[in-house]
């Protein structure tokens, strides 16, 4: 499973292709403001779980 992880200023984001890289990208970003992350589907189809990962982005 693939997630985009999208920044506040909106003119950039990372990927992660794991939840495993997810949540180290989530510890390598602590001083980023991360306004959503989308789960990439195989169809392309694109739903937001920043509500599972807000506990990871308060550490």
């Amino acid at each position: 499973m693939r997630y985009r992880i999208e920044y506040a200023d909106g003119r950039c984001c990372n990927f992660a292709n794991s939840r495993k890289d997810l949540l180290d990208w989530l510890k390598l970003l602590k001083d980023e403001k991360i306004v959503d992350i989308r789960k990439i589907y195989k169809s392309g189809v694109t739903d937001s779980v920043i509500d599972s990962y807000r506990s990871y982005l308060k550490q």
